[in-house]
């Protein structure tokens, strides 16, 4: 069939594909000047009835619509043609010219005849781990996150045509190589013809439809398993695809957390934490608790995984220079060791920007504060002292008062305002150790999530209370997990061992279009008792009177505290000598 010229104009030149649907051909286009490359795919329905081909011929020529129009971006292949023939279907598009990211990961086997040297220890060793899953290359956080912002710019581009692909895994991502960007193939809704999952069902009508589970997986969430795919089955797809890229392991090769059902591939990636909360969002069990669409992934990835500009350009500087000097201490070596042990390098290390300016410049700033502290230091004794010498007393008849409480005014630093719409809310915030809680009012919908983030430090107390009915809370930390004691609940205190980001995730959980909700949050250092009275410092040699407030002869300041008032004093007040300057 290899010499087959189809529509009198699609010359097959080499298959590339085969399945149980039909094949996949590069051909040349006869009638375009020069012949140049194509994609013909070849649907064959699988079955001959008339109603199956009947079926197959609507949704075929649906789905050519739609490829035409989404043909229109830049990262789609173009559909050039779509004709019926022989009682099969053919697609044309346009010929990609790259690899899959599926090819550019995959691990090289190793040679014979590099076995052939290694010890029978190590050849035994090797051997006691062939059942363990395979590892493929692992990319480093840039390179993953530039894959990620490349493949949702497409996806937003196919959302927004109110399609969804079904199908987002490394094989159809390829690589141009042109322009280096990635370009998403194989739309999985053209292939539900001919898939093996696919029925013919009759509604109460008695016409014929489709019912199909279309996907690959470990890429295919739940909800696409039962047959209702949506937007952020797309998402989790994606989600998947990148953690792929930096565990190196493929979605059916992690593990799972039994108690939650989720995703445990942190300890298997060099990863931040923002990115890493990212992408653990994306790819959550349940579709309510993922990101709903791709500008909520742009809004996150904003928000946590981003790196700066100055960050990127030393990342960068530091990789040239680190392949530069592998080259050079590497010329005197044959080109496959050289070429071996780069591959093993690039695997295995992972670069730190360093930057030489900055570390003198922090050195000087270091010296210059340490002088600066001295100074400060011998001031704060030396000038009280020599202002006592030229000071004067002053005798002072002071009538008897009544000590009056001191009240401090504090104001919260964040309050939220109430969103009546009830729409889901991802909010980050900025919570002060030791600061007076915040309180946050707002309203949700019966079916609604929100999330409230903050950064904590080891050794703080988190505690969060919630006040409403119909609305469940859980603390999770950075990997998206519930913290013990912290699910479900309405009131909680958690104690912080690690640094990192900690989530507040209220649920609804009745059928209600409304629920006011009342939510305080408050961080405080474990180290610090919470504030108490104070007394106020006395001068030495002084009696001491209670109700009379007492000045303190050196410049030293004094915050003040609440002071619990006392009852006013039966006797008189004495004369007191103080020196003021």
């Amino acid at each position: 069939m290899s010499a087959k010229v189809l529509d009198g104009r699609y010359k097959l030149i080499k298959q590339i594909g085969a399945g149980g649907f039909g094949h996949t051909f590069i051909a040349r286009d006869m009638r375009r000047p020069g012949s140049p490359p194509c994609v013909v795919k070849q649907l064959k329905p699988a079955s001959d009835d008339p109603n199956f081909i009947r079926e197959a011929r609507r949704l075929f020529n649906t789905e050519a619509e739609t490829l035409e129009k989404l043909g229109r971006h830049d990262q789609i292949p173009q559909l050039l043609a779509y004709f019926e023939e022989d009682k099969q279907f053919f697609l044309v598009q346009e010929f990609i010219e790259g690899r899959s990211l599926h090819d550019e990961m995959k691990a090289s086997l190793p040679e014979v005849s590099d076995l052939a040297n290694e010890s029978q220890d190590r050849v035994l060793a090797e051997l006691q781990n062939i059942d363990a899953p395979t590892r493929d290359k692992q990319l480093t956080e840039v390179e993953a996150l530039k894959i990620l912002k490349d493949i949702l710019e497409v996806l937003e581009f196919v959302h927004s045509e109110g399609v969804i692909h079904r199908d987002i895994k490394p094989d159809n991502l390829i690589r141009r190589k042109s322009d280096r960007k990635i370009v998403l193939i194989d739309f999985g809704a053209v292939r539900a013809m001919q898939d093996s999952n696919t029925q013919l069902a009759a509604n109460e009508k008695g016409e014929s439809r489709f019912t199909v589970t279309i996907g690959t997986p470990g890429y295919m969430p739940s909800e696409q398993c039962a047959g209702r795919p949506a937007y952020s089955s797309d998402i989790y797809a994606l989600g998947m695809v990148i953690i792929k890229t930096l565990t190196g392991y493929s979605p059916t090769d992690l593990p799972t957390d039994p108690a939650t059902g989720e995703l445990v591939w942190r300890d298997k990636a060099q990863v931040s934490n923002g990115l890493a909360m990212v992408l653990t969002r994306m790819v959550r069990y349940h579709y309510t608790q993922r990101y709903q669409s791709v500008r909520e992934v742009n809004q996150g990835i904003t928000t946590f995984a981003i790196m700066t500009d100055v960050e990127r350009r030393a990342t960068t500087s530091k990789i040239v220079k680190s392949t530069i000097l592998t080259n050079l201490s590497e010329s005197g070596r044959p080109t496959g060791s050289r070429a071996t042990d780069a591959s093993n390098n690039s695997s295995t290390r992972r670069s730190v920007p360093v930057s030489p300016s900055a570390s003198s410049s922090s050195g000087v700033l270091f010296l210059f504060g340490g002088l600066l502290a001295v100074v400060a230091v011998i001031a704060a004794f030396a000038l009280p002292a020599m202002m006592r010498n030229n000071q004067t007393p002053i005798i002072v008849n002071n009538q008897t008062p009544i000590a009056q409480p001191i009240t401090i005014q504090a104001t919260p630093t964040q309050t939220s305002t109430a969103i009546a719409n009830g729409e889901s809310v991802n909010q980050v915030l900025n919570i002060e150790a030791n600061k007076e809680s915040l309180t946050i009012p707002n309203k949700m919908a019966g079916n609604g999530t929100h999330t409230y983030t903050i950064q904590a430090k080891a050794g703080q107390l988190f505690s969060v209370a919630l006040i409403g009915n119909g609305i469940a809370m859980s603390i999770l930390n950075s990997q998206g997990l519930a913290l013990p004691n912290a699910a479900n609940v309405a009131i909680a205190d958690v104690p912080i061992t690690v640094d990192g980001a900690y989530t507040v995730q209220l649920r609804g959980v009745v059928s209600t279009v409304e629920i006011p909700y009342q939510l305080k949050l408050g961080l405080k250092d474990t180290a610090i008792a919470p504030p108490t009275s104070i007394p106020i410092p006395t001068p030495p040699n002084t009696p001491l009177v209670s109700p009379i407030p007492l000045v303190s002869p050196t410049p030293t300041a004094v915050t003040p505290t609440p002071i619990a008032p006392t009852p006013p004093p039966t006797q008189a007040a004495p004369k007191i000598e103080i020196k003021i300057r």
